[in-house]
């Protein structure tokens, strides 16, 4: 069986070139890595970045080849094929965070790498994800997008598990799909190729059966780099 990364790699990209957004909740920084990971094993060079906020290198193993925590230092480097890089700005009043590249920079450097693989999307570290006015913040050359969310948070008060959300309630398949059908919810701002990555699955298995979700969804655990399931493909 495929591994989950791959499966990704090929409901997001054609040709293995493109700029791919992580938005939702619930591993999307742990999907940044793998799928790096992946792409890196092509022979690709890739970038790692984000159009919000990121975790530091310093606190987070990125798995990459170099990580560059200021524009000046990576637009002097040459990426070659089959080399990963981080970069973001650093965060002044956090040390554990980082910012995202002026746009301006960013532009520049999607046209150096094969791969461009954006966190584009906060949430607390919460499993899932109900969006502001403000996010997700989709780079305008954006491919491909991966919406995530967690199942952990099946089963679980709505109040605990959903970041930007107010419920007593419990997370269930109703819950989801109007996660996944509100302009706020899972899939606001999804440009280009769109997939969702339910992650987590190796700790609950939700039914994909009743999501009613119009895009490719895929039952997997980014730990293991597992597929259990796809619906829509």
């Amino acid at each position: 069986m495929e591994k989950l990364t791959q499966t990704l790699a090929s409901l997001l990209t054609s040709d293995g070139k493109g700029v791919i957004s992580l938005t939702g909740a619930g591993g999307k920084t742990s999907t940044l890595k793998g799928l790096g990971a992946y792409y890196r094993s092509l022979g690709m060079s890739v970038l790692l970045t984000t159009t919000t906020k990121i975790q530091s290198p310093k606190f987070f193993d990125f798995g990459v080849d170099h990580a560059f925590m200021s524009e000046e230092e990576v637009l002097v480097h040459s990426p070659a094929k089959g080399e990963s890089v981080f970069y973001a700005e650093r965060h002044i009043m956090d040390p554990k965070k980082m910012t995202a590249p002026r746009m301006e920079v960013l532009d520049v450097l999607i046209d150096r790498y094969d791969v461009v693989i954006i966190e584009a999307d906060g949430s607390r570290q919460l499993p899932l994800k109900y969006h502001t006015q403000r996010d997700p913040v989709i780079n305008g050359r954006t491919s491909a997008t991966l919406a995530v969310m967690g199942a952990s948070a099946y089963g679980q008060c709505i109040d605990n598990v959903c970041f930007g959300f107010d419920s007593t309630k419990t997370v269930d398949t109703a819950f989801l799909n109007f996660l996944i059908a509100d302009g706020q919810g899972l899939l606001k701002g999804a440009a280009g190729r769109t997939a969702v990555l339910v992650n987590q699955a190796d700790l609950i298995r939700i039914p994909l059966a009743e999501l009613d979700c119009p895009v490719p969804v895929v039952l997997g655990s980014i730990l293991k780099d597992e597929v259990y399931e796809i619906r829509n493909v």
